[in-house]
């Protein structure tokens, strides 16, 4: 599961917060735990929070027992975007439109979900 958020003061949206104190009860039949997880944001500024953002988000993860599948530097790519946790874009309240940086964070991003997601799913079929 891929969730994105804007950045609150470091956090995620109240909205998205709301949704996730709404999965306790599939939390408790443990029906959200060896999932992957990942995530992206935007902030209206840089150094706006984006890193504790995605690190607040996965917290919620890591305690259904999520599996967090981050971009990490594991491309030269990612040292542009500069964000090892997830895609992140500085939109400037709206006025920045996405830029081939943050459009080549995400697809690195997306194809290392569908890889680990893929490998999770096909080497649990064989236990």
């Amino acid at each position: 599961m891929v969730f994105g958020s804007t950045t609150r003061f470091g956090n995620i949206a109240p909205h998205l917060k709301q949704f996730t104190d709404t999965l306790g009860g599939l939390w408790g039949e443990s029906k959200l735990a060896d999932k992957v997880y990942s995530g992206f944001t935007s902030s209206a500024t840089t150094h706006g929070g984006q890193d504790s953002t995605l690190l607040t988000l996965y917290n919620s993860f890591h305690h259904c027992g999520g599996i967090i599948v981050a971009a990490g530097y594991t491309d030269p790519a990612k040292f542009a975007d500069g964000n090892p946790y997830g895609t992140s874009h500085v939109d400037g309240q709206g006025s920045k439109p996405l830029d081939q940086t943050t459009r080549e964070a995400a697809r690195l991003q997306a194809d290392r979900i569908v890889r680990l997601t893929t490998a999770l799913k096909t080497g649990l079929a064989t236990t």
